[in-house]
């Protein structure tokens, strides 16, 4: 018992230099996820695990502005159907990605803001 302890408290002091430079390396931003990184992501084959971040990743993003929207803001930013499915999406962003190489540097969610207001354009 005593010596489990005593590995228990070894292993501890161990980590503990490592754990600490774990945590102090998560504090560094993440690189900026540009329009093209999601275009790359959108085009990747069917099935890969890209193609469905990309989805996942305009889902999101549509998600959200309904609940904002819902929230009593006014936004009209796009209109894109309730629910739309992630192939519709991932296609208007390819798209509009392919018509607008010069937009790519641009952060990702500012592109997929652009792309489906071009897919999706509200009626006023």
């Amino acid at each position: 018992m005593r010596l489990s302890a005593f590995l228990l408290f070894a292993a501890t002091l161990i980590a503990s230099p490592v754990l600490a430079q774990t945590m102090s390396d998560d504090l560094t931003p993440p690189p900026r996820f540009l329009a093209k990184d999601l275009a790359a992501s959108c085009e990747s084959g069917e099935g890969s695990p890209l193609l469905a971040g990309c989805q996942r990743y305009l889902q999101g993003a549509v998600a959200m502005y309904e609940l904002i929207v819902a929230d009593g803001k006014e936004l009209t930013w796009f209109c894109a159907p309730h629910e739309a499915p992630a192939g519709l999406l991932q296609q208007q962003y390819v798209e509009w990605a392919r018509d607008n190489a010069d937009q790519m540097e641009l952060d990702a969610m500012q592109a997929v803001r652009m792309a489906l207001a071009d897919a999706f354009p509200c009626q006023e």
